[in-house]
């Protein structure tokens, strides 16, 4: 793993960033429109406790904004630390004192996520434990399809189809 010593004119080397869903707080029972129920993960706030005091840490989530709040308080509640909404649109990295809940991935010197691939410079690596988590075979492998006339779709989607269906993705 490469080393990220603190560095100041690095301001990415000041923070650790953390996902909350499934590495903060467990979900046994499922999304449920978005509701925080579920308890830490153990050891998660003690370790939360211990980079809070060697760095800055921003809490990531893929929530909608409309759960930032939610999901500080929860954070509060649980760890004791003060928390604060991201909401500035330009913020590029976090150097603050108290734990900063995000929906960016900001500058940081290490990045701690239930679902992170670490890429170390070899894509046939990666690639291969990309397609295990997305439950693919091992990358290389011929993947076919079964004829269209046993799925009723095409076997094959063109850019053309995606952009007719699509119009405003590129």
């Amino acid at each position: 793993m490469t080393v990220v010593p603190l560095d100041p004119a690095s301001p990415a080397s000041h923070a650790v960033g953390i996902d909350f869903d499934q590495t903060l707080v467990a979900h046994d029972d499922g999304w449920q429109d978005g509701r925080i129920y579920g308890k830490p993960v153990p050891g998660a706030i003690e370790s939360l406790h211990a980079l809070k005091k060697v760095r800055s840490v921003f809490i990531m989530t893929a929530r909608p904004r409309r759960f930032h709040a939610a999901v500080a308080g929860w954070l509060r509640e649980h760890s004791g630390l003060e928390t604060l909404v991201d909401e500035d649109p330009e913020r590029a990295y976090w150097q603050g004192d108290c734990l900063l809940v995000t929906n960016k991935k900001l500058g940081a010197a290490v990045y701690i996520d239930d679902r992170a691939i670490r890429f170390t410079g070899d894509w046939t690596a990666t690639l291969t434990q990309a397609h295990h988590a997305i439950g693919l075979p091992a990358a290389g492998t011929v993947v076919t399809r079964p004829a269209a006339a046993t799925t009723n779709r095409p076997a094959r989607t063109t850019p053309a189809d995606l952009a007719r269906h699509f119009p405003d993705r590129c």
